[in-house]
């Protein structure tokens, strides 16, 4: 995805406008619907419709784009759960219409409100506020602008960095709060990114610039010194007078790899790349290994090799059990910090997962070490499976400050140029 590309998410989506709101008044709204009459204005922002169908000037700036800003919304730590708060106070009320609690007006906008958020969301509260209110009838409207501007489905990003640095993110609030069920939220109020992402831009900043990645270490991890780095990395990183490498073997060598992967242009330039990102540090075989295994399955990845073909040569190659599942892992796997005890997990997950959020869902499941393991992971499924849009700009727009995402839109334009230019030229060996 290009630097221009990135600047029309932050300028379309903006959820802040929401949650400014909400702070301001959602106590209150709340309150009135409870005691079962709204009282003042507030529909627009606590009861969200799509952008069109009102025409005021707080109707356009409130206004939901389109689907993917619907789940951006629902998804919200703060503004999905007041929605479904509010909701249920809504369903609470008993005798009395949507119009004689809402007024006539405001009655439509909750019906295509309701409507919105069941499109996205069915057979939820949602659909038991239609029920309760409207026989259970959608806004038809509604429906017809989610179907004629064909938000419905939007196509998935092709797998990039950033597929690392969403599992980094997800993955950060369970790390110390590991939680051994798929069924979890993705983003909470403690989500944040955290020492993988730092150190995964590091590794894309020294494919892009070719400053040495010490150095680039280095600069981003002074740019971003609190980012629960681990106890002998953080010495290595700010206290280290020689900055030698430490025989390491943690999965900091994994985590920070997937920039490899993807820029590589072969199977041996992903190895090789892997293991001068991982010795800066890490230098001892396991960390080596447990970076070379991610680069590769990532590359092998973007090739549109076979899970079965991802699964054999991890095995064959770097010896770790890869036949085991998920289900198998879960009940006993513990906190592990090393490389030969998350990489191959890591990569299970994957082997395991039908779709990108499936495979996130999937890495923090299995506890541990969640935001690296939901990294390595994530880096292997975006390249696989793409990422969904909704996805990528919400955590685009929430979570990562510009410097960031001008390195992954720089990264993701370098690497389709390199992908181009080697195809051009493998098409031109096939056809001498």
């Amino acid at each position: 995805m290009n630097s221009a590309k990135y600047e029309e998410y932050i300028s379309k989506y903006n959820l802040r406008r929401f949650v400014d709101a909400h702070r301001q008044i959602y106590g209150s709204a709340l309150t009135e619907i409870r005691s079962g009459k709204k009282q003042s204005h507030w529909m627009w922002y606590i009861f969200p419709q799509l952008r069109g169908l009102g025409h005021s000037r707080n109707a356009e700036y409130y206004g939901i784009i389109d689907r993917d800003e619907a789940i951006m919304f629902l998804l919200h730590p703060l503004l999905g759960r007041n929605l479904y708060e509010i909701t249920m106070a809504m369903l609470t009320i008993d005798g009395k219409s949507a119009e004689e609690i809402l007024g006539g007006i405001d009655a439509l906008k909750f019906r295509s409100s309701m409507t919105l958020f069941d499109n996205i969301c069915p057979n939820d509260i949602f659909s038991d506020a239609l029920q309760k209110y409207y026989d259970g009838k959608s806004d038809e409207r509604t429906l017809e602008m989610l179907q004629t501007s064909k938000v419905k489905d939007e196509q998935l990003i092709s797998g990039g960095i950033i597929g690392a640095i969403i599992g980094d993110i997800v993955g950060s609030f369970y790390e110390f709060c590991n939680h051994k069920s798929t069924n979890i939220a993705l983003f909470t109020r403690g989500t944040q990114f955290t020492d993988d992402t730092v150190m995964t831009i590091a590794v894309a900043d020294w494919l892009l610039s070719g400053v040495p990645l010490r150095e680039a270490m280095l600069d981003w991890g002074k740019e971003y010194p609190n980012r629960e780095y681990g106890g002998m990395f953080y010495e290595w990183l700010f206290y280290s007078e020689t900055k030698e490498p430490y025989n390491s073997f943690g999965n900091g060598a994994g985590m920070r790899v997937s920039p490899c992967g993807y820029y590589a242009t072969s199977l041996d330039k992903a190895l090789e790349l892997a293991k001068q990102s991982a010795e800066v540090t890490h230098n001892h075989p396991e960390g080596i290994k447990g970076a070379q295994a991610i680069a590769s399955a990532i590359f092998l990845a973007r090739q549109h090799k076979s899970k079965d073909e991802i699964r054999d040569y991890i095995e064959q190659t770097f010896g770790y059990n890869m036949h085991r599942s998920c289900d198998e892992i879960r009940p006993t796997y513990q906190f592990d910090v090393t490389c030969q005890g998350s990489c191959p997990e890591a990569i299970i997950a994957f082997l395991d997962s039908h779709d990108y959020e499936s495979a996130i869902r999937l890495a923090v499941s299995l506890g541990g070490d969640s935001d690296t393991i939901a990294c390595m992971t994530g880096g292997i499924a975006a390249a696989y499976y793409g990422i969904p849009s909704w996805l990528v700009k919400y955590v685009t727009v929430e979570f990562l400050p510009q410097y960031i995402r001008d390195i992954i839109a720089k990264f993701d334009k370098v690497c389709a140029e390199r992908i181009a230019i080697q195809s051009k030229f493998d098409n031109k060996e096939t056809n001498r």
